[in-house]
This record gives C-alpha cells, structure tokens and sequence, in this order.
C-alpha cells in the first residue's frame, strides 16, 4: 500500500464513518484469501499425483532429472504405541518409556489455573477463511 492509497483510505473513512471502505477492503481480502487456498489445494493435489507416479516407478534413491536431483526416501520409521504398550507394558518395561506433560486442556482441568498460567506458550496467531 502506497502512501497515496493510505491517504485515501483516510480521507474516504472521514467522509464514511460507517466504515464501508474498510468493511469492503476486509471482505475482499477474505475472498482473495479463498481464491488462493483453493489453488493451494489445486497445486498440492497435483503435486500429490506427481509424487505418487515418481514413488510408483522409482525405488528408494537418488536420481538426476535434468538439472534437478530427485530423491525417493523410504518412510518414517515410528512404533505401533497400542501394540507395543500390550506386548510391553511399562510397569514391566519401564525403560521403554518416557514421561512428558499432559496436553494443556488437560492440565487445565487438573490442577489450578494459576499454576498452569505460568507454564503455558501461545503459538502464533493466525487467520482462519471459511
């Protein structure tokens, strides 16, 4: 925005109290915003089939395509919790398992809001278009 489009900006809200410059500014934006998560989804759906062709044709490696270095990576490994915890519980397994806080709702609920206040992080904000 340039300081010319401010100053009218300005200048309009003064003649409109009401706000509908502004109003109409906001609504355009959530519109835009839509548009351009709809061609996101479109682009990463795309982008989806491509790899699943790539994955489908070319085992684990590194490949040239041109200038570019295509890399097929195996998945992540991670464990089964639920069957894992069954066929190794923790009270006979102990050093299989580590401690960690339980989610923030949850704390809430336990223990007094002040002493989990302290302990608390807000990520950062966002907008959500719907």
């Amino acid at each position: 925005m340039t300081a010319n489009d401010t100053s009218t900006i300005e200048t309009t809200e003064a003649v409109n109290p009401d706000g509908e410059l502004r109003q109409g500014l906001f609504a355009a934006q959530a519109a835009r915003i839509v548009k351009l998560q709809a061609e996101i989804a479109s682009r990463q759906e795309e982008i989806d089939n491509l790899k699943s062709l790539i994955l489908d044709s070319h085992p684990v490696g590194t490949y040239q395509a041109g200038n570019l270095k295509v890399q097929v990576k195996p998945g992540a490994r991670r464990i089964n919790a639920g069957t894992f915890e069954k066929a190794y519980p923790a009270t006979k397994y102990p050093g299989a398992y580590q401690l960690r806080p339980r989610p923030l709702s949850q704390l809430e609920k336990l223990l007094p809001a002040d002493a989990v206040a302290d302990y608390a992080m807000s990520g950062k904000p966002m907008v959500v278009v719907s």
